[in-house]
């Protein structure tokens, strides 16, 4: 075989070869691109955003999920990793940032997220946050990070719903027995810590039990609400009132100067109280009896407060109803 033979062999083995390994690259690339677009479509196909993020280039690409669930086009939506941020509602942005850079360096398995994005009508979504490094440089450093963003918004109003029913009346919308005693832990707490006072009001309605009887509980309940909306405007924006069962209410005066600085409150409320209520047509009138107890004085802790509120309250509707007392020793 001459030379040339030989040239032109060695040629045509090495286009072979050359068309071999880039057939071979192709459907490598081809599989891989189906491949993923398989995945992505799956993630879509659950409800779910998809986001691709190149770290090293700081750019982003969204699906098409992800913009019908935020309410944007793609000309709204640039690949931008800091226009994606600003999406993110403000308060809740500290805490996606730490999440994405402890997943970043390590010190977390995995990127998890609830927070709220703001969308382009105005109206607020949650939405929970995944992702995973798909790919690294040579030397170990994050290049691609490839997520979902589904929407959680249904499952956070109920949530919320079910944390609201847990600690507010159904009927008044007030603070409940829970919500109450927490608020006067903290109460306590604070007061023992700066060394002020506090009070505690046990408010029991007088003649509520014939308007039930005579006019139906449907009106009593409309009369407990008008009720519950005179005693908010009784006091300071940072004061509590609760409604605890029934027809019985709590009052806490988180800090006060003196005693006389709780009766001014019982006064203003017994005074508010006395005047006739319209409910569905029938003018009703009632009143109501007060119990006081002042923090450190009478109890150093919220239950023993409550009790002494309770008791002086007592000794109010005992001595002839609307009225108040401040607890006294010789009560127990």
């Amino acid at each position: 075989m001459s030379w040339l033979n030989l040239d032109l062999a060695f040629a045509l083995g090495c286009a072979l070869l050359t068309s071999f390994i880039l057939w071979r690259f192709m459907r490598l690339t081809r599989a891989l691109r189906e491949s993923e677009e398989r995945w992505k479509f799956a993630l879509e196909g659950a409800g779910d955003g998809v986001w691709d993020w190149n770290v090293q280039l700081d750019t982003v690409v969204f699906s098409a999920r992800y913009k019908e669930m935020v309410g944007y086009t793609d000309e709204d939506i640039a690949a931008n990793e800091e226009l994606w941020r600003q999406r993110i509602h403000p308060d809740d942005r500290a805490q996606v940032d730490e999440d994405i850079h402890a997943y970043l360096q390590g010190r977390t398995g995995a990127y998890y997220n609830e927070h709220r994005v703001l969308c382009r009508d105005g109206s607020v979504k949650w939405v929970l946050a995944r992702g995973m490094i798909v790919s690294r440089t040579a030397d170990g450093k994050p290049l691609r990070m490839i997520g979902t963003h589904a929407d959680i918004t249904g499952r956070k109003n109920m949530e919320e719903r079910m944390r609201h029913m847990a600690h507010y009346d159904l009927l008044t919308e007030l603070p409940n027995r829970a919500l109450i005693s927490e608020r006067l832990q903290q109460a306590v707490i604070k007061a023992r810590r700066d060394k002020t006072h506090m009070a505690v009001m046990f408010l029991d309605l007088d003649r509520f039990k014939p308007v039930n009887d005579n006019l139906g509980h449907d009106i009593g309940d409309a009369l407990l609400k008008q009720v519950a909306q005179r005693l908010l405007v009784g006091v300071r924006a940072s004061d509590t009132v609760a409604r605890i069962g029934g027809d019985e209410f709590v009052v806490m005066l988180p800090t006060i100067e003196h005693e006389r600085d709780a009766t001014v409150v019982a006064e203003k409320i017994l005074h508010t109280l006395n005047q006739p209520f319209n409910v569905a047509g029938h003018e009703i009138s009632i009143s109501g009896s007060i119990g006081i107890a002042v923090y450190p004085e009478h109890g150093e802790e919220e239950k023993l407060l409550l009790l002494n509120a309770d008791i002086a309250m007592y000794h109010a509707k005992s001595d002839g109803r609307n009225d108040y007392r401040m607890f006294a020793p010789h009560m127990q």
